[in-house]
C-alpha cells in the first residue's frame, strides 16, 4: 500500500498539468514494459557493460509520455549504478545548438545512483554532490591521506587534460578541507568564467566553449568511468511542442552535433554510455534536404523492437496495446493511486463506467495536438474528485463531455501560448 501523502502528491501533479512528477512513476506505468527490457537487458546489463555506447530517439505526441519513459529509464539506470542526467532542453538557457550551455545543464543535473527508498524523498544533483559522494566512497576503501593521494594517481584516461586536473584539484581540495579552493575550481567545471590564478593553480589551460564542449563531454563520461561507475546515461527531453532551436542556422548546427553524437557512439570515447533525445515529432527534426538531413535520416531508420533489439527508434506512439485498452488499464492504476490518496474506495461499477466514457471521448477529442493520454489523466483525476463526493454516482457521458471540455481547452490555450511564445 503506497503511503498516502506520497499518492497525493502524484495526484495532484498529474491532476494538474497531466505530466509526470518526478519520483512514484512505476505506479502508473502502462505498456513501457517491453521497450524497458530491451533497454536493461540489452543495454544497461549488456553492451554498456562493456564500455560500449548507444543512442535512442524517442518520438510520442506532446503529452505523449516522452517524460515518463525518460523517468522510467532513469530509475532502471540507477538500479544498475549508472550515473544518470536528466536535461529539458529549451530555447533560452538549453539549446541542442549549443553545446557549452547544454554541458552546463549536464553538470547541474548530474545524479549519482539513487536506491528505491530514496526514490521518494529529494535527492541531491549535481557535480558537486557527485565529487563529495566519490570522496566518501574512496574514504572508505582509504584510511590514509598519504594513499588517497596515491590512489587519486591512478585516475587517468580522461580526453581532456584541463577536466581531469580540475575533478583530481576538487578531489584534493575536499582532501585538505579547502572550501575556497574547492569552490573555485567546480566554478571551471560548471562551465563558468574562473581567474588566471585559479587555472594556474589546478594547471586548467582550456575553457568550455563550443570549440571544446563536446570533448569535455567525453572527459566528463571517461571519468564517471574511472571512478567506478556503470558508465553514464544521458536523457535529453524536447519538452517543449518544438525543438530547442529558433533558426534554419541553429537548426543546422544542432543536428550537426546530434550526427556527431550518433557517429562518436560504438567507440572506446564514450565508455558505458547512453543517450536518449526525446522529441514530439522526428520530422521537427528530418524535415529537410541536404548531407546532415541524409546523414541523420539514414541514422535513425531503425526502430527498436524485441526482434530489433539494436533499433534506434522508439516511438511510444506504438506500444502494441489498443489506445483504448491502454487508457482503461491507466484508469485503473490512477484509481488505485487516488484511493490510497484519499482513504477512499470506489464502487467498482461507478468506476468502470467512469473511466470508459472518459477513454471514449478522450480518444476521439481534439486538443490543439496535445495527446489524448495527456487529456485522459486531468479529465480522470478531476472525476475521480466529482465521485468521492458524491461516491454513489459515475460521471455520465455527459458529464465526462464537460470535464474533456474544459481540459481541452485549457490544454489547448497552454499550448497557443507556449507556440506563441516561442515565435516572438
Amino acid at each position: 500500500m503506497i503511503e498516502p501523502n506520497f499518492a497525493r502528491a502524484i495526484i495532484n501533479k498529474l491532476g494538474s498539468t497531466g505530466t509526470p512528477p518526478e519520483f512514484g512513476i512505476e505506479t502508473f506505468t502502462i505498456g513501457l514494459e517491453k521497450h524497458l527490457s530491451i533497454i536493461e537487458d540489452e543495454y544497461l546489463k549488456g553492451i554498456l557493460k562493456y564500455n560500449l555506447s548507444s543512442f535512442k530517439l524517442i518520438t510520442g505526441n506532446y503529452g505523449g509520455g516522452k517524460t515518463h519513459f525518460l523517468y522510467s529509464v532513469r530509475n532502471l539506470a540507477f538500479k544498475h549504478d549508472f550515473v544518470v542526467v536528466y536535461v529539458s532542453l529549451n530555447p533560452t538557457e538549453c539549446p541542442f545548438d549549443k553545446l557549452e550551455l547544454v554541458y552546463k545543464q549536464i553538470v547541474i543535473n548530474l545524479t549519482p545512483p539513487v536506491s528505491e527508498e530514496e526514490l521518494t524523498k529529494p535527492w541531491e544533483k549535481g557535480i558537486e554532490s557527485l565529487l563529495h559522494r566519490w570522496y566518501k566512497d574512496s574514504k572508505a576503501k582509504v584510511e590514509q591521506v598519504n594513499s588517497m593521494h596515491e590512489y587519486l594517481r591512478t585516475i587517468k584516461g580522461t580526453e581532456s587534460t584541463s577536466f581531469l586536473n580540475a575533478v583530481k584539484g576538487a578531489f584534493t581540495s575536499i582532501i585538505a578541507e579547502d572550501d575556497e579552493g574547492f569552490e573555485s575550481v567546480l566554478q571551471w567545471l560548471k562551465g563558468e568564467e574562473v581567474g588566471r590564478d585559479v587555472r594556474a593553480r589546478y594547471r586548467i589551460s582550456e575553457r568550455i566553449d563550443k570549440a571544446t564542449a563536446f570533448r569535455i563531454i567525453r572527459s566528463l563520461a571517461q571519468w564517471i568511468h574511472a571512478i567506478g561507475y556503470s558508465g553514464l546515461i544521458l536523457l535529453f527531453d524536447e519538452a517543449e511542442r518544438g525543438m530547442s532551436i529558433s533558426s534554419s542556422k541553429d537548426k543546422r548546427r544542432a543536428l550537426d552535433n546530434l550526427r556527431q553524437i550518433l557517429d562518436e557512439c560504438g567507440n572506446s570515447r564514450l565508455p558505458g554510455v547512453m543517450f536518449f533525445y526525446a522529441i514530439p515529432d522526428e520530422n521537427l527534426l528530418l524535415d529537410g534536404s541536404g548531407g546532415v538531413y541524409e546523414a541523420l535520416k539514414q541514422r535513425l531508420r531503425s526502430t527498436l523492437s524485441e526482434t530489433n533489439p539494436v533499433g534506434v527508434k522508439i516511438d511510444l506512439e506504438e506500444l502494441g496495446i489498443e489506445p483504448a485498452q491502454f487508457l482503461k488499464a491507466l484508469g485503473l492504476r490512477l484509481a488505485g493511486l487516488f484511493e490510497s490518496a484519499y482513504g477512499f474506495e470506489f464502487n467498482r461499477s461507478v468506476l468502470e463506467k467512469t473511466i470508459s466514457n472518459l477513454s471514449d471521448l478522450a480518444l476521439s477529442a481534439f486538443a490543439y495536438d496535445v495527446s489524448y493520454r495527456r487529456l485522459f489523466v486531468i479529465g480522470t483525476i478531476e472525476a475521480f474528485h466529482r465521485i468521492r463526493k458524491e461516491p454513489a454516482k459515475s460521471i455520465e457521458r455527459k458529464d465526462a463531455e464537460s470535464i474533456l471540455r474544459v481540459t481541452t481547452q485549457k490544454l489547448t490555450e497552454e499550448s497557443k501560448a507556449e507556440v506563441e511564445s516561442e515565435e516572438f
